[in-house]
């Protein structure tokens, strides 16, 4: 099965003060539907399980967001291997609304890891179960995000147990949290993320205290990116698009 479909309802706690789903909530069905996808195709690997052969690690992520559903709103969330670029295997999402346009679209980039050295594992020519994502992806690339000179906005963050994964890193989707919390709750009253891309540059472990910082790039754009105290690690950077509520 190259492709699964899942249905949802807008629940209440995945909706914020506009009654629309949040970003955070459309990253949730995404790994939920990742991870049922991923067991259907044999290719789940976790680094936390007994003896892991490879474990999943995702490097990229980029959400297009035409609309955002309301609360109890139907919706759909589709997703299908989309190649290999490099040594990244793509996964593509596309969100449905309940006329059945599609009202997001997402790419994500991921590494497979060798679980005993901790290298990348090479897609191309890969066998069975691997071999469903053995073609060339023909989509955006992610590219890689340069910090800003200038610096709007500071704030510390510290990975708490409710944010570590199965792989005993801070979920990817606490990462996306982390940078849509720096922005101001007023932008939202005219404003919605239409387009985000974020970086996953080195894992946050539990209790690790990161600087998170809002910056403006030279064509005025956003930019996120969460260091070590004395910036010495990057751990994330995301590129933020902001447009008028539809």
């Amino acid at each position: 099965m190259l492709r699964l479909r899942e249905e949802h309802k807008v629940e209440f706690g995945e909706i914020d003060f506009t009654e629309k789903l949040t970003l955070n909530g459309a990253v949730y069905y995404m790994q939920q539907l990742a991870a049922n996808h991923a067991i259907r195709l044999g290719v789940s690997f976790y680094k936390n399980t007994e003896k892991p052969q490879y474990y999943w690690v995702l490097s990229r992520v980029k959400f297009h967001i035409k609309k955002y559903p309301r609360w109890q709103e139907k919706v759909a969330m589709e997703t299908y291997p989309g190649g290999y670029e490099k040594l990244f295997a793509i996964r593509l999402f596309d969100l449905f609304d309940e006329s059945q346009q599609i009202i997001g679209h997402i790419i994500g980039n991921y590494i497979l890891m060798d679980a005993e050295t901790n290298r990348p594992v090479r897609i191309k020519g890969a066998k069975e179960p691997l071999n469903v994502l053995d073609f060339p992806y023909e989509g955006e690339a992610l590219d890689k995000l340069l910090i800003p000179d200038k610096i709007i906005k500071k704030e510390i963050r510290k990975a708490r147990y409710s944010e570590i994964d199965v792989n005993k890193h801070m979920n990817n989707a606490c990462y996306i949290k982390w940078v849509v919390d720096m922005i101001e709750l007023e932008e939202f009253t005219h404003k919605e993320i239409k387009n985000l891309q974020i970086n996953y540059n080195t894992s946050v472990l539990y209790g690790t205290e990161v600087e998170v910082k809002m910056g403006i790039n030279s064509k005025e754009e956003l930019i996120v990116y969460g260091t070590n105290a004395d910036e010495t690690i990057n751990y994330f950077t995301a590129h933020l698009v902001m447009g008028e509520i539809i």
